[in-house]
Formats: C-alpha cells, sequence, structure tokens
C-alpha cells in the first residue's frame, strides 16, 4: 500500500515528453520551455518529497536531454561536463530544498539555449526563408504559406523570423520587394506598372505608397532620375 501511495505522488503533471524538449531548445521556443521548467521544478518537489532517488534521477535526465539539445544546435562538447557537475551536486543534496536550490540553480539557465539569435537551426531557417524570399518575391509569400513550408507554426515562424532577421517576416518581404522595384526602375525599361507586378503587387496605388513611404519619392522620380 505504502509502496503504491508513492508511486502515486511522483507522477508529475503535464509531463512532457523529452522530445518535446529536445524540439523546444532546437526551435527556440522559449516561452514554452520556460513554462515546462517551472512546472517541473513543481513537479519535482513533490517527487523529492516522497522519494529523492526517483527525484535525482528526473534531474538529470532533465539536465542531460537539454545538454544534448544545445550540443545539436552548436554547443561544444564541453557542456557534457554539465551533466557531471549537476549529477554530483544533486548527490550532495541532503534535503529536499537542497535538491531544489541546486535543479533551480542549473534550469535558470537553461533558456538561454532557446534564445533564436543564438540558435544555429532557428538561423539557418530563416537564411532559407531568406532565399525563398530572393527567389519568388514576385509570389504571394503570406507568413501562413512560409511557416507550413518550414514546417512550423505561424506565431512560432513569425515569433522566430523576427528575433533572428531583427523585423517581422512582413516588413522584411515589403523590404525586399521595393528595393528590388527601385534596381528595376533604375536599370531597366519596364514600365511602373510592369514594375509593381513584377515584385508582386497586384494595385498600383499600394505599390505607389509603399514605395513612397521607404525611398521618400513616388516609383516614378526614380524612372524619371535613370533615363
Amino acid at each position: 500500500m505504502g509502496s503504491e501511495m508513492n508511486s502515486n505522488r511522483i507522477e508529475p503533471s503535464g509531463e512532457v515528453s523529452y522530445s518535446e524538449i529536445n524540439a523546444m531548445v532546437r526551435l527556440g521556443q522559449r516561452v514554452e520551455l520556460e513554462a515546462y521548467l517551472r512546472q517541473f521544478l513543481v513537479d519535482l518537489r513533490d517527487i523529492a518529497e516522497a522519494d529523492m532517488t526517483m527525484a535525482r534521477a528526473r534531474f538529470i535526465c532533465l539536465v542531460s536531454i537539454l545538454v544534448l539539445s544545445t550540443m545539436e544546435i552548436g554547443a561544444p562538447p564541453t557542456v557534457e561536463n554539465t551533466i557531471a557537475h549537476a549529477a554530483h551536486d544533486s548527490d550532495s543534496a541532503a534535503s529536499v530544498d537542497e535538491l531544489m536550490s541546486i535543479a533551480a540553480k542549473y534550469l535558470s539557465h537553461a533558456t538561454v539555449c532557446a534564445q533564436p539569435n543564438a540558435n544555429r537551426m532557428a538561423i539557418q531557417m530563416v537564411e532559407r526563408v531568406k532565399q525563398i524570399v530572393a527567389e519568388r518575391y514576385g509570389d504571394n509569400l503570406s507568413d501562413e504559406a512560409i511557416a507550413s513550408e518550414v514546417c512550423l507554426s505561424r506565431s512560432h515562424f513569425r515569433f522566430l523570423f523576427r528575433e533572428v532577421a531583427g523585423m517581422p517576416f512582413k516588413r522584411y518581404v515589403t523590404e525586399y520587394r521595393l528595393n528590388i522595384a527601385r534596381k528595376l526602375l533604375e536599370a531597366s525599361n519596364l514600365s511602373v506598372k510592369e514594375v509593381c507586378h513584377k515584385v508582386g503587387y497586384s494595385d498600383s496605388s499600394s505599390f505607389y505608397r509603399a514605395y513612397r513611404a521607404l525611398h521618400g519619392v513616388a516609383p516614378t522620380a526614380h524612372r524619371v532620375a535613370s533615363v
């Protein structure tokens, strides 16, 4: 009976698989990872109060997957030492409070690995998207369609792109198109209307407004200047 009761107590609520934790780190899901780690610490205390050995094991498993995930996105092999240090420190914990303090110390640094601008996979994704824009700037490039193409949710794609590129995806596409438009106006014989359609605008008035907002003049000014 006693062992059954302990078994019931040590099951953490809202448990997340290690593959999901790995994905949070690789894809830069900082908010999700922070939320998981907060819940993990709450659950860890319950586990430790029932079974310190199990709590130490859960803590080391989590540290291990975090370390391996950071190595996947470019952390040096020396970070493996973190696992050994965490194991040593958790073994030295003589009480639940000591173990919780140790766990909180290690996990407080874990979300750094999920910062998108330090995440090699997030950077590679943004570079891929920039290449897509360069090749297909005249097409319909909605953030929803591109997010699907790179296998991310729309909201997470928008978050990653903004964090890595320094601007929202929609703004990046707009500026890229309008910079191409200026080059075409200055270096080709295409009419303004032809340039408008070539860079993905179906409506001339919206093209004129966007062009003036970015370049400070109407597109005709650059056509005149190039003649």
